[in-house]
């Protein structure tokens, strides 16, 4: 992920929080005046969160990272943001043509999987004198491991977000369950009303690292079948590009040289 794309996750994150801050803030509002008004209190979503302990805070911050990464996921894992559907007639066109030099500012105008690896493999190309069509491929090759590695992070993030999840639930449920034995050692097995709050405790992380597991494994492999489709498309245009080059070259284009730029840290 880019700088720009981080940010724009850190936001979303950011956002979240705080609509979650609003719902816990209303629904403790909620209870306090059914109490007042001698209506029986019913648990609120804060009520169970302070029971759980604090093993329910990482357990919401893997919830906020997971929604905020499968939000992220939808908006990039799509074929418009991965191809650049709307530069494929010029990129055709330049390419044959064998003007690398008009391709190459496509590509650095429209950045995506596509022009990323595209342009590694032009900046070959251009530098060769024979137009060394295995040394474009080649180089396009090298980019392409390097692109899906970079856009496979979220989904890394997003697998990890989901097994930590129910992991910390389940550290949240020995944790209860030894407060409780703890209690029992110390003569409250006649009392149950002492044990009540560790076996809270002990059910309700267990619960809620569920809560947020489920959704972030079904947004996890949801995501992954669509990105290795997209990866899929992608290649196909890549070697589409590759036979027109071969085309081109066949006809005896002249092309235009280009040089290579380093991108800005």
């Amino acid at each position: 992920m880019n700088a720009m794309n981080k940010g724009k996750l850190v936001m979303m994150m950011v956002l979240f929080v705080a609509a979650i801050t609003c719902v816990l803030n209303a629904q403790t509002g909620a209870a306090g005046a059914a109490a007042a008004a001698g209506v029986p209190k019913d648990k609120t979503l804060w009520d169970l969160w302070v029971v759980g302990g604090p093993v329910m805070w990482p357990i919401g911050l893997c919830s906020v990272i997971g929604i905020g990464l499968a939000v992220y996921c939808g908006i990039q894992y799509r074929l418009l943001k991965m191809a650049r559907l709307d530069v494929q007639v010029s990129l055709s066109n330049a390419i044959d043509a064998l003007d690398f030099h008009a391709a190459h500012q496509i590509c650095n105008n429209a950045p995506c999987m596509l022009t990323t690896i595209l342009k590694a493999g032009l900046v070959r190309l251009s530098n060769s004198e024979d137009l060394d069509i295995a040394s474009f491929e080649k180089a396009m090759e090298e980019a392409s491991i390097e692109e899906i590695n970079e856009w496979q992070k979220p989904l890394g993030h997003l697998s990890l977000a989901s097994q930590i999840a129910p992991m910390l639930g389940l550290l949240g449920t020995v944790t209860g369950m030894i407060g409780a034995f703890d209690k029992i050692s110390m003569g409250a097995m006649g009392a149950p009303e002492k044990l009540a709050g560790n076996i809270g405790e002990a059910m309700i992380t267990t619960a809620a690292g569920l809560i947020v597991a489920i959704p972030c494994m079904f947004a996890y492999f949801f995501f992954k079948a669509k990105f290795t489709s997209n990866v899929a498309r992608v290649s196909r245009f890549l070697g589409n590009y590759v036979h027109q080059v071969n085309v081109a070259v066949k006809k005896g284009v002249v092309a235009t040289g280009i040089q290579e730029s380093t991108p800005a840290q």
